[in-house]
């Protein structure tokens, strides 16, 4: 939440930032167009009143302008207060320029404010900008009548009605935009972290328009950027993100509902004796058998992911241990049975096996926690002789924590 608001309140120092000079140059250019044809007869007011109220916003401009620029943020009360003073310049310039039939102008020019409030900083400060608006024109009518000048209540009330049937109407449908937008951007940042889960939500615009094909684009290409970011290109199995994606979701959903869950981290056994005598053209044509194959042999819900060069992890919802050492087992023996071919040569593969598996208990269910300890019954497999599968287990740890790291590693490597 406090993260939410310093972000906000960068972002809304970044647009002002940029406003205040916009703010500043259309000031003095409708300052300077007033002022000259006042001078010319066309409009009626003080001259100096107008270039005093436009020389003093834009100080204020550039002063808050300032403040913002040290500051590097502004918060919802920066925001309003612009809004306001922006509402307040229309209001003076509008009365030293204009004679009172012409008050109506006010109305007119602060649908710009009310514009500028809505797409920039959202339906709050517009609503803020709205009330502030109704309520000074209808204080700046009930001031004239009480000075004794002649106000058409009926002329003027239906202006202002108009006004704010039009300017809540505008919020709403804009506001709708907005909101949708955001949304898409909250998509479009998911993709970029590889979260592919959410899709735009088209039955939901009951009148479709330009922001819903946008929507629609993003569903069509969604599956594919999935494909792109979470899949291994050689094997078509998931990538290591792929894996961390579904192992969070999976944890979360066991951790709910008290499932067990496994993961195996699987190696191949000398897979570098294959590269250095066969090539390593060789060696792709390998890890993509032994990937369709681990995809073949796991069930239907399992999970395969290629997690380095001759690395997998294959993850099992809602299986306990012995099911999980079985399916290990199953895959030993298929790839030792498996006729890989290369050049029209068979290659003998086997491979090792480490598996970890939780039962929805909080405290040990991260991913980071499976895969270390997948990682640590793999290597005791490997030391054990290969092609073969190891279960995690409490002593298994305290064994490979006396273990010389570099071997272990090294050995998993083999």
């Amino acid at each position: 939440m406090t993260r939410d608001i310093h972000t906000n309140a960068r972002a809304n120092a970044e647009v002002l930032l940029w406003q205040a000079r916009v703010r500043i140059a259309v000031a003095f250019a409708a300052g300077g167009v007033a002022f000259a044809l006042e001078q010319l007869g066309s409009l009626r007011g003080n001259a100096v009143a107008l270039l005093a109220i436009v020389m003093t916003y834009m100080a204020a401009g550039a002063a808050g302008g300032r403040i913002i620029r040290r500051t590097g943020s502004a918060g919802d009360a920066a925001v309003a207060m612009t809004i306001l003073a922006d509402v307040a310049f229309i209001f003076a310039c509008t009365i030293a320029s204009a004679a009172p039939d012409h008050y109506y102008r006010i109305l007119i020019l602060s649908f710009f404010a009310l514009h500028l409030a809505e797409s920039y900083f959202g339906r709050r400060h517009a609503a803020i900008a709205l009330f502030a608006i109704v309520g000074a024109y209808g204080g700046l009518l009930a001031a004239l009548a009480a000075s004794g000048q002649t106000v058409r209540w009926p002329e003027e009330l239906w202006s202002l009605a108009l006004f704010v049937v039009a300017s809540s109407a505008f919020l709403l449908q804009y506001g709708s935009f907005q909101r949708r937008l955001e949304h898409i951007v909250e998509l479009f940042e998911g993709a970029e972290q590889g979260d592919f889960m959410s899709a735009y939500d088209v039955d939901s615009d009951r009148t479709p328009d330009a922001i819903t094909r946008v929507g629609r684009a993003y569903n069509r290409v969604r599956l594919q950027l999935a494909s792109m970011v979470l899949t291994d290109p050689l094997t078509g199995c998931l990538n290591r993100r792929g894996l961390d994606q579904a192992m969070a979701r999976e944890i979360a959903r066991s951790t709910r509902a008290g499932s067990e869950l496994s993961l195996l981290a699987l190696d191949l056994d000398h897979f570098k004796d294959i590269n250095d005598n066969l090539g390593h053209i060789a060696g792709d044509v390998v890890l993509r058998d032994v990937g369709g194959l681990l995809v073949q042999t796991a069930r239907a819900g399992d999970m395969v992911a290629r997690t380095g060069g001759e690395e997998f992890s294959i993850l099992l919802p809602d299986t306990d241990p012995s099911g999980a050492y079985r399916a290990g087992v199953r895959l030993c023996d298929n790839v030792r049975a498996h006729p890989f071919m290369v050049n029209g040569k068979r290659v003998h593969v086997t491979i090792s096996v480490g598996v970890v598996s939780v039962s929805g208990g909080p405290q040990d269910a991260s991913g980071t926690n499976l895969k270390e300890r997948a990682d640590e019954a793999l290597y005791a497999a490997k030391r054990g002789g290969r092609d073969r599968v190891r279960v995690w287990n409490d002593a298994l740890a305290a064994l490979e924590k006396d273990a010389p790291v570099e071997s272990a590693v090294s050995d998993a490597r083999r």
